[in-house]
């Protein structure tokens, strides 16, 4: 298997600990205000992690104009999925619409950081 489909499996599973991890076994308390929550930080993080998604999985795949859709796909299911799940008793999380929200810009916003990235590697000599 190639190294670049072992990285994005690798960072998909990373999203789906960091994202289903039960309430009781997290650091800090999701419903407790703080001032993360109210700066709106976490959905900074959502997004981030779901550009690296984009971007790992793009760089995966023949060049096409499908595989953009099916990043977009699965992105946006991994959002909602993760998102849903959250509401389950044993994870007892608070799975949000904006969170899914945030997921969904950081996947639109890895298709051009995936482009640009892809052209400085080529710049540099070292895409493949």
């Amino acid at each position: 298997m190639r190294l670049r489909v072992v990285v994005a499996v690798l960072w998909t599973i990373v999203i789906l600990v960091l994202c289903l991890t039960p309430q009781t076994l997290l650091p800090v308390n999701e419903r407790t205000p703080s001032l993360t929550q109210e700066l709106h930080l976490d959905k900074f993080v959502h997004a981030g992690i779901f550009t690296v998604f984009t971007v790992l999985w793009l760089r995966t795949q023949p060049a096409g104009k499908t595989r953009y859709l099916w990043i977009l796909l699965a992105g946006t299911a991994l959002a909602a999925v993760t998102e849903i799940m959250q509401n389950l008793p044993i994870i007892n999380r608070e799975g949000e619409f904006e969170d899914a929200m945030a997921d969904f810009a950081g996947v639109l916003f890895g298709f051009p950081l995936f482009h640009w990235t892809e052209q400085k590697l080529r710049e540099w000599n070292i895409s493949k």
